[in-house]
Protein backbone atom coordinates (compact mmCIF):
# COMPACT_ATOMS: atom_id res chain seq x y z
CA UNK A 1 0.00 0.00 0.00
CA UNK A 2 1.26 3.75 -1.06
CA UNK A 3 1.78 5.45 1.94
CA UNK A 4 -0.06 8.73 1.24
CA UNK A 5 -3.72 9.14 1.71
CA UNK A 6 -7.09 8.60 0.06
CA UNK A 7 -8.00 11.51 -1.98
CA UNK A 8 -11.31 12.03 -0.24
CA UNK A 9 -11.30 14.26 2.59
CA UNK A 10 -13.91 12.70 4.61
CA UNK A 11 -12.00 10.38 5.94
CA UNK A 12 -9.71 12.02 6.70
CA UNK A 13 -7.79 11.00 10.25
CA UNK A 14 -6.81 13.94 11.81
CA UNK A 15 -9.68 16.59 10.87
CA UNK A 16 -10.67 18.50 14.40
CA UNK A 17 -11.80 21.62 16.03
CA UNK A 18 -9.71 24.60 16.34
CA UNK A 19 -7.24 24.26 19.09
CA UNK A 20 -7.36 20.21 19.09
CA UNK A 21 -4.92 18.12 19.98
CA UNK A 22 -3.21 18.36 16.23
CA UNK A 23 -3.72 22.54 16.52
CA UNK A 24 -2.03 22.79 19.42
CA UNK A 25 0.62 20.72 18.42
CA UNK A 26 1.18 22.31 16.05
CA UNK A 27 1.50 25.51 17.61
CA UNK A 28 4.22 24.40 19.96
CA UNK A 29 6.34 23.70 16.82
CA UNK A 30 5.64 27.32 15.14
CA UNK A 31 6.67 28.61 19.14
CA UNK A 32 9.90 27.06 18.73
CA UNK A 33 10.78 27.96 15.34
CA UNK A 34 9.99 31.17 15.64
CA UNK A 35 10.95 31.80 18.94
CA UNK A 36 14.62 31.09 16.92
CA UNK A 37 13.94 33.45 14.57
CA UNK A 38 13.28 35.96 17.12
CA UNK A 39 15.92 35.51 19.71
CA UNK A 40 19.00 35.82 16.77
CA UNK A 41 20.75 39.00 16.34
CA UNK A 42 20.21 40.74 13.53
CA UNK A 43 23.58 40.01 11.40
CA UNK A 44 24.86 42.72 8.98
CA UNK A 45 26.04 40.21 6.28
CA UNK A 46 23.19 39.82 3.68
CA UNK A 47 20.67 42.67 5.34
CA UNK A 48 22.01 46.08 5.42
CA UNK A 49 23.80 46.34 1.79
CA UNK A 50 19.52 45.55 0.57
CA UNK A 51 18.84 47.96 2.89
CA UNK A 52 20.89 50.47 1.25
CA UNK A 53 19.83 48.83 -2.43
CA UNK A 54 16.36 50.09 -1.37
CA UNK A 55 17.34 53.32 -0.31
CA UNK A 56 18.78 54.38 -3.60
CA UNK A 57 15.61 53.18 -5.69
CA UNK A 58 13.33 55.21 -3.49
CA UNK A 59 16.09 58.36 -3.65
CA UNK A 60 16.84 57.61 -7.34
CA UNK A 61 13.29 56.56 -8.60
CA UNK A 62 14.25 53.54 -10.07
CA UNK A 63 16.84 50.58 -9.95
CA UNK A 64 21.08 50.92 -9.88
CA UNK A 65 22.31 49.82 -13.19
CA UNK A 66 26.29 50.23 -11.95
CA UNK A 67 27.16 49.24 -8.84
CA UNK A 68 27.55 52.33 -6.46
CA UNK A 69 28.49 51.81 -3.05
CA UNK A 70 32.54 51.09 -3.21
CA UNK A 71 35.73 52.65 -4.72
CA UNK A 72 36.99 49.40 -6.15
CA UNK A 73 34.40 49.05 -8.36
CA UNK A 74 32.45 52.09 -8.39
CA UNK A 75 30.21 52.73 -12.13
CA UNK A 76 30.47 48.88 -13.14
CA UNK A 77 27.52 47.69 -14.72
CA UNK A 78 25.52 45.16 -12.32
CA UNK A 79 22.21 43.49 -12.39
CA UNK A 80 20.23 44.15 -8.83
CA UNK A 81 18.15 40.59 -8.99
CA UNK A 82 17.09 41.74 -5.24
CA UNK A 83 15.56 44.83 -5.89
CA UNK A 84 11.90 43.81 -4.84
CA UNK A 85 12.99 42.71 -1.18
CA UNK A 86 15.48 45.62 -1.03
CA UNK A 87 12.45 48.05 -1.16
CA UNK A 88 10.51 46.00 1.50
CA UNK A 89 13.77 45.60 3.63
CA UNK A 90 14.78 49.28 3.73
CA UNK A 91 10.59 50.53 4.08
CA UNK A 92 10.55 47.52 6.75
CA UNK A 93 13.81 48.52 8.67
CA UNK A 94 12.84 52.58 8.24
CA UNK A 95 9.41 52.48 9.77
CA UNK A 96 9.70 49.82 12.51
CA UNK A 97 13.65 49.06 12.83
CA UNK A 98 15.20 45.91 13.81
CA UNK A 99 11.76 45.28 15.88
CA UNK A 100 9.50 45.26 12.92
CA UNK A 101 12.20 43.73 10.89
CA UNK A 102 12.53 40.50 13.13
CA UNK A 103 8.63 40.19 13.16
CA UNK A 104 8.36 40.15 8.95
CA UNK A 105 11.22 37.32 9.81
CA UNK A 106 8.77 35.61 12.13
CA UNK A 107 6.19 35.70 10.00
CA UNK A 108 7.57 34.02 6.79
CA UNK A 109 9.15 31.31 9.25
CA UNK A 110 5.79 30.59 10.43
CA UNK A 111 4.14 30.84 7.50
CA UNK A 112 6.91 28.01 5.64
CA UNK A 113 6.25 25.60 8.87
CA UNK A 114 2.64 25.91 8.51
CA UNK A 115 2.84 25.38 5.02
CA UNK A 116 5.17 22.18 5.53
CA UNK A 117 2.61 20.99 8.68
CA UNK A 118 -0.04 21.44 6.14
CA UNK A 119 1.55 18.72 3.58
CA UNK A 120 2.16 16.84 6.65
CA UNK A 121 -1.46 16.62 7.58
CA UNK A 122 -2.68 16.04 3.65
CA UNK A 123 -0.55 13.19 3.70
CA UNK A 124 -2.03 12.09 7.07
CA UNK A 125 1.24 11.67 8.86
CA UNK A 126 0.86 11.38 13.05
CA UNK A 127 0.57 14.64 14.44
CA UNK A 128 3.35 13.55 17.02
CA UNK A 129 6.02 12.50 14.46
CA UNK A 130 5.33 15.41 12.36
CA UNK A 131 5.67 17.10 15.54
CA UNK A 132 9.23 15.62 15.75
CA UNK A 133 10.26 15.52 12.54
CA UNK A 134 9.50 19.60 11.93
CA UNK A 135 11.60 20.53 15.66
CA UNK A 136 14.25 18.24 14.95
CA UNK A 137 14.92 19.60 11.33
CA UNK A 138 14.11 23.31 11.78
CA UNK A 139 16.36 23.43 14.78
CA UNK A 140 18.93 22.21 12.09
CA UNK A 141 17.93 25.07 9.74
CA UNK A 142 17.52 27.57 12.74
CA UNK A 143 20.74 29.77 11.02
CA UNK A 144 18.56 30.08 7.90
CA UNK A 145 15.52 31.77 9.79
CA UNK A 146 17.20 35.46 9.22
CA UNK A 147 16.62 38.64 7.26
CA UNK A 148 17.82 38.22 4.11
CA UNK A 149 15.67 38.26 0.68
CA UNK A 150 15.85 33.90 0.97
CA UNK A 151 12.96 34.49 4.25
CA UNK A 152 10.78 35.33 1.67
CA UNK A 153 10.70 32.65 -0.69
CA UNK A 154 10.40 30.21 1.77
CA UNK A 155 6.78 30.15 1.92
CA UNK A 156 6.39 30.16 -1.60
CA UNK A 157 8.54 26.83 -1.45
CA UNK A 158 6.43 25.58 0.93
CA UNK A 159 3.37 26.73 -0.70
CA UNK A 160 4.95 24.19 -4.08
CA UNK A 161 5.17 21.58 -1.62
CA UNK A 162 1.58 21.37 -0.71
CA UNK A 163 -0.15 21.82 -4.22
CA UNK A 164 1.67 19.14 -5.12
CA UNK A 165 0.59 17.06 -2.86
CA UNK A 166 -2.65 18.10 -3.15
CA UNK A 167 -2.45 17.56 -7.14
CA UNK A 168 -1.55 14.02 -6.22
CA UNK A 169 -4.52 13.25 -4.27
CA UNK A 170 -6.88 14.73 -7.41
CA UNK A 171 -7.03 18.00 -5.52
CA UNK A 172 -5.83 20.91 -8.43
CA UNK A 173 -7.43 23.82 -6.67
CA UNK A 174 -3.97 25.36 -5.77
CA UNK A 175 -2.33 24.75 -8.86
CA UNK A 176 -4.13 28.65 -9.44
CA UNK A 177 -1.61 29.81 -7.09
CA UNK A 178 1.38 28.48 -8.81
CA UNK A 179 1.70 31.41 -11.50
CA UNK A 180 1.45 34.44 -9.29
CA UNK A 181 3.66 32.78 -6.90
CA UNK A 182 6.24 32.47 -9.40
CA UNK A 183 5.79 35.84 -10.18
CA UNK A 184 6.40 37.41 -6.94
CA UNK A 185 9.35 34.35 -6.55
CA UNK A 186 11.66 35.65 -9.17
CA UNK A 187 11.36 38.90 -7.94
CA UNK A 188 12.13 38.06 -4.69
CA UNK A 189 15.19 35.83 -5.12
CA UNK A 190 16.86 33.56 -7.21
CA UNK A 191 15.89 30.29 -5.96
CA UNK A 192 13.10 30.48 -8.13
CA UNK A 193 13.97 28.00 -9.95
CA UNK A 194 13.70 25.48 -7.07
CA UNK A 195 9.87 25.53 -7.90
CA UNK A 196 10.98 23.99 -11.40
CA UNK A 197 13.12 20.96 -9.71
CA UNK A 198 9.95 20.37 -8.17
CA UNK A 199 7.33 20.47 -11.08
CA UNK A 200 9.59 19.03 -13.64
CA UNK A 201 9.27 15.91 -11.77
CA UNK A 202 6.26 15.50 -10.97
CA UNK A 203 4.79 16.20 -14.76
CA UNK A 204 7.33 13.26 -15.45
CA UNK A 205 6.88 10.64 -12.10
CA UNK A 206 3.63 12.04 -10.46
CA UNK A 207 0.63 10.41 -10.04
CA UNK A 208 -1.95 13.73 -10.68
CA UNK A 209 -2.91 14.72 -13.70
CA UNK A 210 -0.44 15.25 -15.45
CA UNK A 211 -1.48 17.12 -18.45
CA UNK A 212 -2.97 19.81 -16.49
CA UNK A 213 0.64 19.92 -14.83
CA UNK A 214 2.21 20.71 -17.14
CA UNK A 215 0.16 23.16 -18.68
CA UNK A 216 0.46 25.26 -15.27
CA UNK A 217 4.30 24.18 -15.28
CA UNK A 218 4.44 26.11 -18.70
CA UNK A 219 2.65 28.87 -17.81
CA UNK A 220 4.88 29.17 -14.91
CA UNK A 221 7.53 29.22 -16.68
CA UNK A 222 6.15 32.34 -18.84
CA UNK A 223 5.42 33.73 -15.49
CA UNK A 224 9.61 33.62 -14.99
CA UNK A 225 9.51 36.60 -17.61
CA UNK A 226 7.77 39.07 -15.46
CA UNK A 227 10.68 40.61 -13.65
CA UNK A 228 13.03 43.91 -15.01
CA UNK A 229 15.33 41.63 -16.58
CA UNK A 230 12.93 39.15 -18.56
CA UNK A 231 14.56 36.50 -19.80
CA UNK A 232 18.15 37.85 -19.00
CA UNK A 233 16.98 36.69 -14.97
CA UNK A 234 18.22 32.93 -16.03
CA UNK A 235 21.37 34.32 -17.47
CA UNK A 236 21.89 36.19 -14.17
CA UNK A 237 21.31 32.87 -11.45
CA UNK A 238 23.12 30.66 -14.08
CA UNK A 239 26.34 33.25 -13.49
CA UNK A 240 26.05 33.73 -9.93
CA UNK A 241 26.49 29.85 -9.51
CA UNK A 242 29.31 29.90 -11.39
CA UNK A 243 30.43 32.75 -10.69
CA UNK A 244 34.54 32.23 -9.24
CA UNK A 245 34.53 34.54 -6.85
CA UNK A 246 31.19 33.25 -5.64
CA UNK A 247 32.64 29.67 -5.85
CA UNK A 248 36.06 30.21 -3.99
CA UNK A 249 35.14 32.30 -1.31
CA UNK A 250 31.34 32.36 -0.43
CA UNK A 251 31.14 30.32 2.62
CA UNK A 252 27.51 29.31 1.12
CA UNK A 253 29.06 28.26 -1.43
CA UNK A 254 30.98 25.42 -0.52
CA UNK A 255 30.75 22.15 0.57
CA UNK A 256 29.23 21.17 3.98
CA UNK A 257 31.70 19.65 6.07
CA UNK A 258 30.13 16.98 8.83
CA UNK A 259 31.58 19.33 11.97
CA UNK A 260 28.47 20.64 14.46
CA UNK A 261 25.58 19.01 15.44
CA UNK A 262 23.43 20.31 12.35
CA UNK A 263 25.91 19.10 10.18
CA UNK A 264 25.98 15.96 11.76
CA UNK A 265 22.05 15.78 11.48
CA UNK A 266 22.14 16.58 7.77
CA UNK A 267 24.59 13.80 7.02
CA UNK A 268 22.91 11.77 9.38
CA UNK A 269 19.76 11.96 7.72
CA UNK A 270 21.51 10.25 4.40
CA UNK A 271 22.34 7.32 6.42
CA UNK A 272 19.44 6.57 8.29
CA UNK A 273 17.02 6.97 5.63
CA UNK A 274 18.38 3.48 3.75
CA UNK A 275 18.50 1.98 7.50
CA UNK A 276 14.70 2.78 7.79
CA UNK A 277 13.67 1.40 4.81
CA UNK A 278 15.38 -1.94 5.20
CA UNK A 279 13.80 -2.38 8.60
CA UNK A 280 10.27 -0.86 7.81
CA UNK A 281 9.95 -1.13 4.62
CA UNK A 282 7.60 1.62 3.39
CA UNK A 283 6.12 1.95 0.29
CA UNK A 284 6.69 5.25 -0.86
CA UNK A 285 5.70 7.23 -4.23
CA UNK A 286 8.74 6.97 -6.62
CA UNK A 287 8.43 11.11 -7.36
CA UNK A 288 9.63 11.23 -3.30
CA UNK A 289 12.65 9.54 -4.15
CA UNK A 290 13.39 11.58 -7.62
CA UNK A 291 13.43 14.73 -5.16
CA UNK A 292 15.20 12.98 -2.56
CA UNK A 293 18.17 12.49 -4.73
CA UNK A 294 17.95 16.36 -6.54
CA UNK A 295 17.96 17.86 -3.41
CA UNK A 296 20.54 15.41 -1.72
CA UNK A 297 22.87 16.34 -4.10
CA UNK A 298 21.63 20.40 -4.10
CA UNK A 299 22.59 19.96 0.17
CA UNK A 300 26.20 18.66 -0.66
CA UNK A 301 27.03 20.60 -3.24
CA UNK A 302 26.69 23.54 -1.25
CA UNK A 303 25.82 24.72 2.19
CA UNK A 304 23.62 27.45 0.84
CA UNK A 305 20.80 24.45 -0.37
CA UNK A 306 20.53 22.60 3.41
CA UNK A 307 17.59 24.56 3.81
CA UNK A 308 15.39 23.28 0.83
CA UNK A 309 16.82 19.65 0.93
CA UNK A 310 15.78 19.66 5.21
CA UNK A 311 12.22 20.57 4.18
CA UNK A 312 12.11 17.56 1.62
CA UNK A 313 13.16 15.18 4.43
CA UNK A 314 10.71 16.38 7.03
CA UNK A 315 8.21 15.08 4.40
CA UNK A 316 9.73 12.18 3.18
CA UNK A 317 10.98 10.87 7.13
CA UNK A 318 6.94 11.81 7.88
CA UNK A 319 6.21 9.04 4.79
CA UNK A 320 8.75 6.71 5.63
CA UNK A 321 8.16 6.20 9.57
CA UNK A 322 3.99 7.03 9.80
CA UNK A 323 2.92 3.63 9.51
CA UNK A 324 5.63 2.33 12.42
CA UNK A 325 4.67 5.21 14.51
CA UNK A 326 0.61 4.91 13.97
CA UNK A 327 1.14 1.48 15.50
CA UNK A 328 2.41 2.23 18.97
CA UNK A 329 1.27 5.72 19.03
CA UNK A 330 -2.23 6.82 19.41
CA UNK A 331 -1.81 11.13 19.20
CA UNK A 332 -5.39 11.26 19.46
CA UNK A 333 -5.09 11.31 23.49
CA UNK A 334 -3.06 13.56 23.45
CA UNK A 335 -3.94 17.52 24.28
CA UNK A 336 -7.26 17.40 24.56
CA UNK A 337 -8.17 19.95 26.79
CA UNK A 338 -9.00 22.88 25.07
CA UNK A 339 -9.03 25.53 27.60
CA UNK A 340 -5.67 24.19 28.65
CA UNK A 341 -4.06 24.33 24.83
CA UNK A 342 -6.27 28.40 24.71
CA UNK A 343 -4.13 29.26 27.59
CA UNK A 344 -0.79 27.89 26.88
CA UNK A 345 -1.31 29.03 22.44
CA UNK A 346 -1.91 32.90 24.55
CA UNK A 347 0.89 32.48 26.81
CA UNK A 348 3.53 31.37 23.60
CA UNK A 349 2.04 34.27 21.76
CA UNK A 350 2.84 36.97 24.85
CA UNK A 351 6.14 35.22 24.91
CA UNK A 352 7.11 35.75 21.33
CA UNK A 353 5.90 39.15 21.11
CA UNK A 354 8.05 39.91 24.72
CA UNK A 355 11.28 38.59 23.17
CA UNK A 356 11.58 41.00 20.06
CA UNK A 357 14.07 43.09 20.18
CA UNK A 358 13.87 46.58 21.48
CA UNK A 359 11.21 44.65 23.97
CA UNK A 360 13.15 42.45 25.24
CA UNK A 361 15.66 44.94 26.53
CA UNK A 362 13.23 46.39 29.36
CA UNK A 363 12.76 42.98 30.86
CA UNK A 364 15.87 40.95 29.83
CA UNK A 365 19.13 42.64 30.61
CA UNK A 366 21.51 39.45 29.36
CA UNK A 367 19.62 38.78 26.67
CA UNK A 368 20.70 38.45 22.95
CA UNK A 369 22.05 41.79 21.44
CA UNK A 370 19.60 43.00 18.93
CA UNK A 371 22.73 43.87 16.37
CA UNK A 372 25.55 41.29 16.19
CA UNK A 373 28.84 41.34 18.00
CA UNK A 374 30.22 41.34 14.19
CA UNK A 375 28.02 45.10 13.86
CA UNK A 376 30.47 47.97 14.66
CA UNK A 377 27.58 49.92 15.69
CA UNK A 378 29.67 52.58 18.17
CA UNK A 379 32.68 52.74 15.67
CA UNK A 380 30.63 53.66 12.93
CA UNK A 381 29.03 56.26 14.70
CA UNK A 382 31.77 57.47 16.00
CA UNK A 383 33.14 57.83 12.65
CA UNK A 384 30.02 59.91 11.76
CA UNK A 385 31.17 62.20 13.88
CA UNK A 386 34.22 62.86 12.53
CA UNK A 387 33.87 63.93 8.74
CA UNK A 388 36.68 65.11 8.41
CA UNK A 389 38.85 62.38 8.83
CA UNK A 390 39.99 61.90 5.18
CA UNK A 391 40.79 59.30 2.10
CA UNK A 392 39.26 56.04 1.50
CA UNK A 393 37.95 53.22 4.15
CA UNK A 394 39.20 49.04 4.62
CA UNK A 395 36.69 47.27 6.99
CA UNK A 396 36.40 43.48 7.75
CA UNK A 397 34.10 42.00 5.44
CA UNK A 398 31.40 42.35 7.93
CA UNK A 399 31.87 45.62 9.24
CA UNK A 400 31.71 46.55 5.21
CA UNK A 401 28.03 45.08 5.35
CA UNK A 402 26.95 47.28 8.09
CA UNK A 403 28.50 50.56 7.00
CA UNK A 404 26.98 50.08 3.36
CA UNK A 405 23.67 51.38 5.23
CA UNK A 406 25.15 52.86 8.06
CA UNK A 407 27.58 55.13 6.49
CA UNK A 408 26.48 55.38 2.82
CA UNK A 409 29.00 58.71 2.63
CA UNK A 410 31.91 56.65 2.74
CA UNK A 411 32.69 54.08 -0.69
CA UNK A 412 33.99 51.01 0.77
CA UNK A 413 36.30 48.22 -0.50
CA UNK A 414 33.55 45.86 -1.46
CA UNK A 415 30.59 44.54 -0.25
CA UNK A 416 28.25 41.20 0.26
CA UNK A 417 27.88 41.26 -3.49
CA UNK A 418 30.51 39.08 -4.40
CA UNK A 419 30.58 38.52 -7.80
CA UNK A 420 30.59 42.39 -8.58
CA UNK A 421 34.51 41.64 -7.62
CA UNK A 422 37.09 39.26 -8.95
CA UNK A 423 39.11 37.06 -8.01
CA UNK A 424 42.17 39.41 -7.46
CA UNK A 425 40.63 41.71 -5.10
CA UNK A 426 39.62 38.91 -3.01
CA UNK A 427 43.09 38.21 -2.92
CA UNK A 428 44.43 41.33 -1.73
CA UNK A 429 41.25 41.63 0.64
CA UNK A 430 42.24 38.50 2.05
CA UNK A 431 46.36 40.14 2.34
CA UNK A 432 45.03 42.96 4.37
CA UNK A 433 43.03 40.60 6.46
CA UNK A 434 45.48 38.26 7.44
CA UNK A 435 48.46 40.68 7.58
CA UNK A 436 50.43 39.29 4.96
CA UNK A 437 53.82 40.92 3.80
CA UNK A 438 52.23 42.72 1.39
CA UNK A 439 49.29 44.24 3.47
CA UNK A 440 51.01 47.75 3.15
CA UNK A 441 52.03 48.07 -0.27
CA UNK A 442 47.44 46.96 -1.14
CA UNK A 443 46.75 49.62 0.94
CA UNK A 444 49.05 51.93 -0.74
CA UNK A 445 47.26 50.34 -4.60
CA UNK A 446 44.19 51.81 -3.23
CA UNK A 447 44.94 54.98 -1.63
CA UNK A 448 43.58 54.01 1.49
CA UNK A 449 43.76 56.06 4.64
CA UNK A 450 41.36 54.74 7.01
CA UNK A 451 41.20 51.34 8.50
CA UNK A 452 38.09 49.25 10.80
CA UNK A 453 38.19 45.98 11.71
CA UNK A 454 37.88 43.78 14.10
CA UNK A 455 40.68 43.38 16.39
CA UNK A 456 39.37 40.06 18.08
CA UNK A 457 38.73 38.56 14.96
CA UNK A 458 42.33 39.64 13.46
CA UNK A 459 44.94 39.40 15.59
CA UNK A 460 48.07 38.81 12.85
CA UNK A 461 46.60 42.13 11.10
CA UNK A 462 46.57 44.03 14.23
CA UNK A 463 49.83 42.49 15.39
CA UNK A 464 51.28 43.92 12.41
CA UNK A 465 49.70 47.72 11.95
CA UNK A 466 50.49 48.06 15.63
CA UNK A 467 53.99 47.78 14.80
CA UNK A 468 53.96 50.02 12.16
CA UNK A 469 54.79 53.81 11.92
CA UNK A 470 52.87 54.30 9.42
CA UNK A 471 49.31 54.19 10.78
CA UNK A 472 48.25 55.54 14.11
CA UNK A 473 44.88 54.11 16.22
CA UNK A 474 42.76 56.80 16.78
CA UNK A 475 39.48 54.55 18.27
CA UNK A 476 38.70 51.43 19.87
CA UNK A 477 35.79 49.45 21.77
CA UNK A 478 35.40 45.61 22.97
CA UNK A 479 35.72 44.70 19.25
CA UNK A 480 36.72 47.33 16.80
CA UNK A 481 39.86 49.08 16.19
CA UNK A 482 39.66 52.35 13.70
CA UNK A 483 43.44 53.24 12.55
CA UNK A 484 44.39 56.82 10.37
CA UNK A 485 47.48 57.11 8.30
CA UNK A 486 50.01 59.56 9.84
CA UNK A 487 50.46 62.73 7.39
Amino acid sequence: MIVEPNSTPEIRKYNERPLGSRSFILIVCLFLMVLIATLQSLPPNDFFPYVRIGEEIVKSGSIPTTEFMTYTQFGKPVEYQYWLPSLIFYWVFKLGGVTLTTLIVMLCTAAFFILLWRCLMELDIDPLLSALLVIILGLTAGSYYIARPQIFAFPLYGLTFLALIKWQKKDNRLLWLLPPATVIWVNFHGSFILQFFLLIPAVVFGSGNRKKLLIFTVICLLATLINIYGFGIWKSIFSVVENQSNQIYSVEFQKPTNEGWQANILFGTFLIIPVLIALLKPKVRFLYWVWFVGFGWMALSGIRYGVWYLALIIILLGLICNTFIEKHINSNKYFQNRKINLSISVFFSILILACLPGVREFWWKDGPPAYSETTPVAAVEWLKQNPHLPGEIWSDFDSSTYLTYALPERKLFMTNRMDDFPVEQYEDYLSIYHGRYNWQSILNKFGINLLLFNYLEQPVFMEAISSSTTWEEIYRDDHFVIYERNS
